[in-house]
């Protein structure tokens, strides 16, 4: 399977090689994020706060050089993913103020 080099998320391209940050705050964003995320593999900044998101796909996990992730101030619902704990590069990580349930994975251990 061929690699993508762009990622369509909520109707706007992203060049896989060059978006290394995105910030999509309070846009009125609604349903899960899409798992397509994944494929934007140099972000080290993501910021989706203050939408209406509802969920986290394990596709997060790929973004590996992320170290700052916001996803505060959402609808998130469900558990957090175990694929957060390959965020080894993660300073900051806002979930707060979403509905998730479940148990903190203990992947989360992975992060510094």
């Amino acid at each position: 399977m061929k690699t993508p080099t762009e990622v369509t998320l909520w109707g706007v391209v992203y060049s896989v090689e060059n978006t290394d940050s995105l910030d999509l705050s309070g846009n009125q964003l609604t349903g899960l994020i899409p798992p397509e995320i994944g494929n934007l593999t140099h972000l080290t900044y993501l910021s989706f706060g203050s939408n209406q998101l509802t969920g986290i796909p394990p596709a997060i996990g790929n973004l590996t050089h992320l170290t700052y992730l916001n996803l505060v101030w959402n609808q998130l619902t469900g558990p957090i993913p175990s694929a957060i704990g390959n965020l080894t590069n993660l300073t900051y990580l806002g979930l707060n103020d979403n509905q998730l349930t479940g148990e903190i994975p203990s992947e989360i251990g992975n992060l510094n």
